[in-house]
């Protein structure tokens, strides 16, 4: 079974966490380069490069390729196509007198004619010894080549067929040298170059010489043609649209109409140059796919020749390089992503995706190669990202939830999630701010703790604590210190909120309520019940961190307030009561909670007075009998501060009977006034003697 504490030590470490999600990723964009998922998502983006990368490079078509194009304009002059076989002948003709070097025909004449007429056409292409005829290689088994008697007397033939992309049905490539059963055929560019070379040097050694493959070239001689790919056997087109090149019309050369070029310089404009002949007729062209769209099949000839005779040569990054390429950069963009630094994310990034989108890219069309997975390379790029991400937001996920966990020991944990929070600027200078304060003790503790050996005090002091901090934490308190038996907590120290007050109160009387519910449990236990009793308070304090820099620091509250709330904390012990509030903290949640009026009082080395109040439960929810003693409670209060002591003591002496114990303070206090009268001056304050 699997140690998850192991597995998260492991993934805490950034090297670890970084090979593991690189492989992840490696091996999932691996995976789809096997099924070829982005195969025409990858041929798209490369098909988009063909321009600019001859745009970049500034390349433009050769001069040495001219197209005769058999369009609607000849088949209706010659009134049919095909024509027949002395058309040709004349044509042939034509073309010689202007200095062609070398004519190819996309007509297999593999049909036998007129007798006459086949041998007269023979004899023109011997005449001429610059034709070039084409063949067809139908199947593995089939192949379709001109009459022996025309094929005897051409300089040589080769076949049509370029490769046709089964995925995409677009031509990119096209095989120098295709082998049928056991014999080897040149494609028909290939031989047209071995013509235009041996016319151009003069050296028969390149009709005769064997063109043959290396691991990175198809070459003849000193000619060295790149393969798309190493052993590929194939080699990439590189596409210029139709209008780059030289064309004219079959019937301008057939009639001898060149009028039209006089600016050529004494019709010299075919001289030395290749010339092929192919149907561009609406009704008779052929159409194929292209990285730039539909064109006729013969541009994809002229593009094969184009690119060899400029050398504008086009080829596909090494596979093996290119993924093990790929595999670094995932590593590399995950391990930087992993950085909790946001420096350093923010410079990877742009570092990165710099390499990804523009350094790369760049390099690669400078060079005129291509990417084979360039989609893969993008979702690799996006998946690293997102993986490592996710995975350091989970680790930091977890990280804050066990520092969530331990600072809830000592804070609530809705102030530990915010402390953790990004988005919150922990502030350890001063603050003046308004805050709930709480302050609570058990009643005759001293008595109690003397009752209990050592252990049992610890123990019955630590569940009690323990029930009473959980109350004040899950309600958003701070709990500022123990001192023994009593707990001081601030509320909403860390930032206000409207409901403090509220809260406050609200905690309180949920402790009572546990209270309750423990001292049954305790009464069998220890043989001990306790009252514990409250104060609260809201106002204005000092909120910050006491320290010896470094070596010891207290997150607290001081000021008078606080000061003042500590020693009102008993009064509850001279009224009898257990949850006393200042008159700020009632008039903020006067319509959430019952209370009643206690005394105006004034405590030990204070001048100012105060009044205070007691909390007696949520509002509309206490019972008659609590109704009716606070109603009369009040109205005895204003007799006793109008100094109508005897009405008043009747009251309270009656409350007391119900057993209301803050009556029998107010019944005694009214009895004495009565016997001993007050100063004229005095401003009914009652004044505490104890701290």
């Amino acid at each position: 079974m699997l140690d998850k504490k192991k597995i998260y030590k492991l993934l805490k470490n950034r090297l670890f966490s970084t090979l593991f999600l690189s492989l992840i990723i490696f091996l999932f964009i691996y995976k789809m380069i096997l099924w070829t998922y982005f195969y025409n998502i990858d041929k798209t983006v490369q098909n988009n490069l063909y321009d600019r990368i001859n745009s970049i490079h500034n390349r433009h078509t050769t001069k040495d390729v001219v197209l005769l194009k058999i369009d609607e304009q000849t088949i209706k002059k010659l009134w049919r196509f095909p024509f027949n076989r002395d058309v040709y002948w004349k044509l042939i003709k034509n073309l010689n007198n202007l200095w062609v070097w070398v004519i190819w025909f996309d007509i297999i004449f593999a049909d036998r004619s007129n007798h006459k007429i086949d041998e007269e056409f023979a004899q023109s292409i011997k005449n001429a010894w610059n034709i070039v005829l084409g063949t067809s290689i139908l199947d593995w088994w089939m192949i379709e080549k001109p009459l022996s008697i025309l094929a005897k007397w051409a300089l040589t033939y080769g076949y049509f067929r370029p490769n046709v992309d089964t995925d995409t049905n677009i031509v990119y490539t096209f095989t120098p040298k295709a082998r049928l059963r056991n014999w080897y055929f040149n494609a028909f560019a290939i031989w047209l170059l071995k013509a235009y070379y041996y016319k151009l040097y003069k050296d028969k050694s390149y009709l005769t010489t064997t063109w043959e493959y290396s691991n990175k070239f198809f070459r003849l001689k000193d000619i060295k043609i790149p393969l798309a790919r190493e052993n590929s056997h194939k080699v990439l087109i590189n596409y210029f649209s139709n209008d780059k090149y030289n064309s004219y019309s079959f019937i301008d050369l057939y009639d001898r109409n060149w009028e039209k070029y006089k600016q050529l310089e004494k019709s010299w404009f075919l001289k030395d140059k290749i010339v092929i002949v192919w149907a561009t007729a609406k009704w008779i062209k052929d159409i194929f796919f292209t990285p730039l769209w539909i064109t006729y099949w013969v541009y994809t000839h002229v593009n094969i020749l184009n690119t060899i005779l400029t050398k504008n040569y086009l080829i596909y990054f090494n596979k093996n390089l290119e993924l093990l390429i790929l595999f670094l950069l995932i590593i590399l963009w995950t391990y930087f992503n992993l950085s909790r630094s946001n420096f350093v994310l923010v410079l990877s990034n742009f570092a990165i995706i710099t390499i990804f989108i523009v350094i790369i890219p760049g390099f690669l069309v400078f060079n005129s190669l291509f990417l084979n997975y360039p989609t893969e390379l993008v979702l690799a790029l996006l998946l690293s990202l997102t993986f490592s991400n996710i995975l350091k937001y989970l680790l930091e996920n977890r990280n804050k939830t066990v520092l969530v966990k331990a600072l809830s020991e000592y804070i609530s944990e809705d102030i530990a999630k915010k402390i953790l929070s990004t988005t919150w600027d922990i502030k350890l200078d001063w603050d003046n701010k308004k805050i709930s304060i709480f302050f609570s003790d058990i009643a005759w503790f001293t008595t109690i703790s003397e009752k209990m050996d050592a252990q049992r005090l610890v123990e019955f002091l630590r569940e009690y604590l323990w029930e009473m901090s959980n109350i004040i934490m899950d309600e958003k308190w701070f709990i500022n210190k123990y001192e023994w038996d009593a707990i001081m907590a601030l509320f909403w120290v860390f930032w206000y909120e409207s409901t403090s007050t509220y809260d406050n109160c609200k905690a309180a009387l949920i402790q009572q309520l546990r209270l309750n519910i423990l001292n049954k449990a305790w009464e069998k236990q220890f043989w001990q019940t306790l009252k514990v009793r409250m104060w609260i308070h809201t106002w204005y304090a000092i909120v910050w961190n006491i320290w010896a820099k470094w070596r010891k620091m207290e997150f607290t509250a001081l000021w008078d307030s606080v000061n003042l709330a500590s020693r009102l904390e008993w009064v509850n012990k001279f009224y009898w009561t257990y949850i006393c509030v200042s008159q700020d903290a009632m008039l903020e949640v006067k319509d959430k909670f019952e209370f009643r009026k206690l005394d105006k009082i004034r405590v030990k080395w204070k001048d100012i007075p105060i009044e205070i109040y007691e909390l007696l439960w949520e509002k509309g929810k206490i019972s008659d009998l609590k109704k009716d003693i606070k109603v009369w409670f009040e109205k005895a209060l204003e007799l006793y501060f109008n100094k109508d002591f005897k009405k008043a003591a009747d009251i309270f002496k009656k409350l007391w009977e119900i057993w209301d114990p803050a009556s029998l303070v107010f019944t005694r206090r009214c009895l004495k006034f009565e016997i001993s009268w007050v100063e004229d001056d005095w401003d009914w304050v009652w004044t505490m003697e104890e701290k």
